[in-house]
């Protein structure tokens, strides 16, 4: 495949899907990409800045909508589209779209002769307890049933596991059954990192909307004192959209594999946070999060990048620089609406 080749990216309006676009577009590759209807109008807009290397089209049913037209001339996919439960979906909702919606596009796309795939999966596929003193093995998944996800007891968490694992193992089954395929996934935790110049939503309108931050609102709690603790277990968003486009290119399944990606930075311990934080961004030492600050330094790496670096040819960047590249991205958002007269933290 060459880097002149059109990809089409499916869910572009998002933080991981801007990101995507761009790592496309430096390496030369064409794109067209997907977003619901009432988005259309604000990411045509947003990504005039690439000129003629991306196309935004809509596409508002992923279990039935048809891609006859969104895949002509397109050589590869990297699927990233899918729903938020609670935000925009029930939990049966948010699995039928998440699982048939990946099946849609895989099948649409494999007739069409497409047969390079990337996907955006989680490591929640394979645990939800990333401290258990041990790497993860790359064939092993965390144990899930759709009834559990949509039991009374089962909380957002439970639903976005049942989604992401029932997915993943429907979209390697159609892998099985259509070896010509090439599939890779990219299993990421939670990402953090700066926002992609075509991601323009957490700065537009005059209301700030804080869905437009992604999991950056998850960061953004490192800076508030009184708020719960984030998440301790990410990855730069930028390594991650940089696996899921090396993926297009990765050796054939027959010589490495199946290509199921971990990727992860090094861990921090929240001693080693805190210091940085209070060390390179002196002026918000006074914000960093209390529950942070308390933690114990017990955190233990689970996921050793290997075949990233096998597979791939990647390796990931410093967990400093993504903390201070997120940190200061946070600060970007906040001074742009305390200008607008919106104070975000006060």
């Amino acid at each position: 495949m060459s880097s002149s080749s059109l990809v089409l990216v499916t869910g572009i309006s998002g933080y991981l899907g801007a990101h995507v676009v761009d790592q496309l577009v430096r390496q030369g590759y064409r794109v067209r990409g997907t977003v619901r209807s009432a988005k259309l109008a604000a990411n045509q807009e947003a990504y005039k800045i690439y000129g003629d290397a991306v196309e935004v089209v809509a596409l508002d049913d992923l279990i039935k909508g048809s891609y006859t037209d969104a895949l002509k001339g397109v050589d590869a996919v990297i699927h990233l589209a899918s729903p938020l439960v609670g935000r925009e979906a029930t939990a049966e909702q948010a699995l039928d779209v998440t699982i048939e919606g990946s099946l849609n596009i895989l099948r649409q796309a494999e007739a069409a002769g497409v047969k390079n795939f990337s996907y955006a999966s989680s490591v929640i596929t394979f645990t939800r307890d990333p401290n258990q003193g041990r790497y993860l093995a790359d064939d092993e998944w965390f144990g899930i049933t759709r009834e559990a996800a949509v039991s009374k007891e089962a909380d957002g968490w439970v639903v976005y596991a049942a989604e992401k694992v029932l997915a993943e193992q429907a979209v390697w089954d159609f892998v099985d059954k259509h070896p010509h395929v090439e599939m890779t996934t990219v299993n990421p935790p939670f990402f953090y990192g700066p926002f992609a110049p075509a991601h323009k939503s957490v700065y537009d309108g005059t209301t700030f909307a804080p869905t437009s931050l992604s999991t950056m609102g998850l960061f953004w709690n490192h800076l508030k004192p009184k708020a719960g603790a984030p998440p301790n277990h990410f990855v730069d968003i930028r390594d991650v959209a940089r696996a899921l486009v090396a993926a297009l290119t990765a050796p054939p399944a027959s010589q490495v594999g199946r290509k199921r990606i971990l990727i992860a930075s090094d861990r921090p311990q929240p001693s080693e946070l805190v210091e940085l934080i209070t060390n390179e961004r002196p002026e918000l030492a006074h914000r960093i999060n209390e529950a942070v600050k308390a933690a114990p330094d017990n955190l233990t790496p689970c996921i050793d990048n290997k075949r990233l670096k096998e597979v791939l040819g990647l390796e990931v960047l410093p967990w400093k620089k993504t903390v201070l590249d997120s940190v200061d991205a946070i600060m970007k958002v906040e001074d742009h609406w305390k200008s607008l007269g919106t104070p975000l933290y006060s």
